[in-house]
C-alpha cells in the first residue's frame, strides 16, 4: 500500500467511455466531506483527442462551486496543494477509456482450464476474441490454430492447461503453436504470451518462446481439478491492459503526470469500494456490486470477504447492442418496452444513441430502450459473472442469485433515471434479487472514485460514503415460491417506530411498494405461504427484520422467480406499464 500521504484535499477523476467524472474531496470539522463534483463528456476522440481536455472541463465545475483555483496557467492540474488554497493534496486518477485487451484464449478442458482462464480474463477489460482446446472438442488443427491466432490479432494469446504435475505434452504444444503463430506476426505487432498453466512446465515453456514473443508467467489459473487460483492471472492480465491499451488513450500519459500514484482501471476500484463495504458490515451472506458503463458492465460480489469481478466489455446502456442484437435479437430488448419497437427502428437509434453518447433522452422511447438495453446488459454480466462466484449457504437454489444483504448500483442510467421507481426497476428486472436486501444507489457516481483513492486514503473514501454518499433506495422483499395469479404468498406487517402499524398482503404477481421514508426505521413481521421461501431459513420461515428508510421505502416483488414477461404484445404493455405505475415510474 502506498504511503500514506498528510491530511488534505483529495481531487479524483475517473475518464470512462463517455463521460469523466470529478471530485473534490476535503476535511470539515475533521472528517471527509464530499464539496464538490463535476462531470464533462470524455475527449479522447474527436476534436480534443485528449482525455485531458475533459478532465480540465470536470474539474473547472469543481472550482467554480468551491472557488478554488485547480488549474493552473499551463492547464495542468495544481498537486499538491499550494498556499491560499490552490489544488488539492493528492490527485488519483481513475480510467477506463479505451478498448479492452484483446486475448486469445488456450487450454486443455472447456470446463476445467479453459473455463478459469476466461474467467482470469473476465476480470478486468478483457475481450476473448478465440478460444483454443485441445480435447478435441475444438474444430481446429495445428495449422489452422497458427492462422487462428494470426488473424485475430490479439494483445495477448493466455495459455492454460494441467493441474500442478498434471499434462505436459499437450500444454507444451499449445505454447508451441501460440509461438509460431507469433514469430509469423511482424515484430512491432507481435502479441505477448501470459502462461498460467502447469508451474512444473515453466522452464520449458521459457526455452519453447526463447525470446520470439513477450513472455509473463502467473500461477496455474487451475492446480487442482476442484481448486481456482485466478489472483495472479488476473494481475498480469490488468498490467497488460495499462500497458496496451489504457497508456494509448490520447493524453493519459498528460493526465498520469499530474499524479503520484498509477492510473487504476475503474473496474478494479469499483471492486475495491465493494469489498470496503462487505468489509464495514460483515454481512452473514453477501454484498453485490452492479455498475452499468456505456460501454461496459461490471459486477463485483464479495462472500466470506473475498472479491469476485467481472467486466463485460460486450454491452453497456450506450455502446454493445449490436452484440444483444445479434446473440438474442429484438424480442430481449422489446420484452421490457412498454411500446414495441421494430428491428430497424431500434438500429436507428443505437446509432443515434452511440453519436450521442452523454446526451439525456428526449422522449419516453428512447428512455425506455435505454433503460431495457441496462437490463439486458445487467443480466448478461450475471450470467457470465454467476460460474466464478463461491456463495456457499447464501445461494438456496442453484438457477437464482444467491442471498445479497445489500445491493449497491452504479451508472448514469440508474443515476439518471428521470424516478427512482425506474432505477429500482432496472435492477430489479436485471439481477432479480431473491430474500431480503437493501438496494443502494450510488447517486453522485462515488463507488469508482472512493475506490481509487482507497488505497492511498481509505479514511476518506469510508467517511463520504458514511455521510451520504449513497442513497438507501429501497428494502426488497422477493419471495421464491410460486402460486396461482391472486392467490396470497405473504403477509407483511410494519411496525414504525411512533408505534402506528401497516399491513399488506403480497399476491402472486404483485409489485408494491410499503411506504418508509429515508431516515426511519422500522420493524417488518413477514409471515409467508407455506410453500414460500424469503430467505429467513426455508419454505414457510418467516421472522422479523428492523429495516431502514429509502427512497422508495420496502418493495414487495412477488413477480416471481425467474420474471417473465407475456407473449402476447398488447398483454405485455399492459403488463410493463403496471410494473412502472406500482413504483411510481
Amino acid at each position: 500500500m502506498v504511503a500514506e500521504q498528510r491530511n488534505g484535499s483529495i481531487l479524483i477523476a475517473d475518464c470512462g467511455t463517455a463521460a469523466t467524472k470529478a471530485v473534490l474531496l476535503d476535511r470539515v470539522n475533521g472528517h471527509y466531506r464530499l464539496v464538490a463534483r463535476g462531470e464533462a463528456r470524455t475527449t479522447s476522440a474527436y476534436p480534443h483527442f485528449h482525455v485531458g481536455a475533459g478532465v480540465r472541463h470536470a474539474v473547472d465545475q469543481i472550482a467554480a462551486v468551491a472557488a478554488r483555483e485547480l488549474i493552473d496557467m499551463r492547464g495542468d492540474v495544481i498537486s499538491p496543494e499550494m498556499s491560499g488554497r490552490q489544488g488539492a493534496d493528492v490527485f488519483v486518477v481513475a480510467a477506463s477509456a479505451s478498448q479492452p485487451l484483446q486475448v486469445v484464449v488456450g487450454g486443455l478442458v472447456r470446463d476445467l482450464s479453459i473455463a478459469s482462464a476466461e474467467r482470469a480474463v473476465a476480470r478486468t477489460y478483457c475481450h476473448v476474441k478465440a478460444i483454443l482446446g485441445d480435447d478435441g472438442s475444438s474444430a481446429y488443427n495445428e495449422e489452422q490454430r497458427v492462422r487462428h491466432i494470426r488473424d485475430s490479432a490479439p494483445d495477448t494469446v493466455c495459455i492454460a492447461g494441467g493441474v500442478e504435475g498434471g499434462a505436459a505434452s499437450p500444454v507444451l504444444q499449445l505454447v508451441e503453436t501460440a509461438v509460431v503463430a507469433c514469430s509469423l506476426m511482424e515484430e512491432g505487432s507481435r502479441p505477448s504470451l501470459l502462461y498460467a498453466g502447469n508451474s512444473h512446465l515453466r522452464r520449458r515453456v521459457v526455452s519453447l518462446v526463447e525470446g520470439r514473443a513477450e513472455l509473463r508467467v502467473a500461477d496455474n489459473v487451475r492446480p487442482s481439478l476442484s481448486e481456482e487460483d485466478l489472483v495472479g492471472a488476473q494481475a498480469e492480465l490488468e498490467e497488460l491492459y495499462r500497458h496496451r491499451r489504457l497508456a494509448r488513450v490520447p493524453g493519459i500519459d498528460v493526465v498520469a503526470s499530474w499524479s503520484r500514484l498509477p492510473v487504476v482501471p475503474t473496474a478494479r476500484a469499483f471492486g475495491r469500494m465493494v469489498e470496503y463495504l462487505w468489509h464495514l458490515t460483515e454481512p452473514p451472506r453477501g454484498v453485490l456490486g452492479l455498475d452499468i458503463g456505456a460501454s461496459s458492465t461490471t459486477l463485483a460480489a464479495v462472500f466470506d470477504g473475498k472479491l469476485s469481478l467481472t467486466v463485460s466489455t460486450d454491452v453497456g446502456s450506450v455502446f454493445g447492442a449490436e452484440r444483444v442484437m445479434q446473440m438474442q435479437g429484438a424480442p430481449a430488448l422489446n420484452r421490457w418496452l412498454p411500446e414495441p419497437m421494430s428491428e430497424q427502428e431500434l438500429q436507428a437509434l443505437f446509432i443515434t444513441s452511440a453519436l450521442h453518447p452523454t446526451s439525456i433522452p428526449q422522449v419516453s422511447q428512447d428512455l425506455w430502450l435505454q433503460q431495457a438495453l441496462a437490463r439486458e446488459a445487467g443480466r448478461w454480466a450475471l450470467d457470465k459473472a454467476q460460474p466464478a462466484w463461491r456463495p456457499g449457504t447464501a445461494r438456496p437454489y442453484r438457477r437464482l442469485l444467491p442471498l445479497f444483504d445489500t445491493i449497491v448500483v452504479s451508472g448514469g442510467v440508474l443515476r439518471h433515471a428521470p424516478r427512482p421507481g425506474q432505477a429500482a426497476l432496472v435492477v430489479l428486472d436485471a439481477l432479480e434479487p431473491i430474500g431480503i436486501s437493501t438496494i443502494v444507489l450510488d447517486q453522485y457516481g462515488l463507488m469508482p472514485l472512493l475506490g481509487a483513492v482507497g488505497e492511498i486514503k481509505p479514511l476518506a473514501a469510508v467517511e463520504v460514503m458514511d455521510s451520504g454518499g449513497l442513497q438507501n433506495l429501497a428494502t426488497v422483499v422477493a419471495p421464491v415460491g410460486r402460486g396461482r395469479r391472486g392467490e396470497t404468498l405473504l403477509r407483511i406487517q410494519v411496525t414504525y417506530e411512533d408505534g402506528s402499524s401497516f399491513s399488506a398482503e403480497a399476491r402472486q404477481g404483485d409489485l408494491e411498494v410499503v411506504p418508509l421514508p429515508p431516515g426511519q426505521q422500522a420493524v417488518v413481521e413477514l409471515r409467508p405461504a407455506r410453500h414460500v421461501d424469503i430467505g429467513l431459513g426455508g419454505p414457510g420461515r418467516g421472522g422479523k427484520r428492523r429495516v431502514r428508510g429509502g427512497k422508495l421505502g420496502l418493495i414487495i416483488d412477488a413477480r416471481g422467480r425467474p420474471i417473465q414477461t407475456v407473449d402476447d404484445p398488447d398483454a405485455r404493455r399492459r403488463q410493463l406499464r403496471r410494473w412502472l405505475s406500482d413504483l411510481g415510474a
